[in-house]
């Protein structure tokens, strides 16, 4: 995603640095927060020609994973520098899909930069991307009968949008979309959740 990693760097860094520079407000309360999110993840992959190689999401001409969704969860840290934007560093589980003659697990961390856009007094709009490290778990059963299991890793960029909703002082609903590349397919990630902030 060559546009949107140039993105990222383009516009999320810098302003990070600007925010870093010049945040000085909201001392009475600390700019740490905790989070948390469970939702539904759902990935698309192809099967492959019954050559023997292995990919991500297929495995071998028997097994094809497609678009069937699976619950998927995220907890998450964030310093915000600003009202306006934070970082946030996450571990991310996209679930378990279960194929054919095979089952994969995705999970990992997350590390990205957070913009809020707020749309009213209690209702924001937030805008995120950044970095994730995933490890990928497989394990079935081979056409030859044989089982088989093997781990990959990686990492690829994350972009996605939400609405966040204060119920209180302390503590916000969200409602997210984020969309993962693993390994150049995609994967995404619908979820609801809450949002505390710490105060001093």
């Amino acid at each position: 995603m060559p546009a949107i990693r140039a993105l990222f760097h383009s516009v999320l860094i810098p302003l990070a640095c600007l925010a870093a520079a010049t945040a000085s407000a909201d001392q009475a309360a600390s700019r740490w927060s905790l989070g948390t999110q469970v939702g539904w993840a759902q990935g698309k992959g192809e099967s492959v020609p019954p050559t023997g190689d292995l990919s991500t999401y297929s495995l071998d001409a028997s097994a094809t994973f497609g678009d069937k969704s699976r619950p998927g969860w995220r907890v998450f840290t964030g310093y915000r520098f600003t009202d306006y934007l934070a970082v946030h560093l996450g571990y991310t589980d996209l679930g378990e899909y279960s194929g054919d003659d095979s089952t994969q697990r995705i999970r990992g961390t997350d590390l990205g930069m957070q913009l809020k856009l707020p749309l009213s007094e209690r209702v924001a709009m937030e805008l995120r991307g950044g970095k994730y490290y995933w490890r990928s778990r497989t394990h079935g059963t081979s056409l030859q009968g044989e089982e088989y299991g093997f781990s990959r890793r990686g990492s690829d960029v994350f972009f996605g949008a939400g609405i966040e909703v204060a119920l209180l002082e302390e503590i916000t609903a969200t409602l997210g979309w984020t969309r993962y590349d693993i390994a150049g397919e995609p994967v995404h990630l619908w979820t609801v959740g809450t949002l505390f902030r710490f105060t001093m």
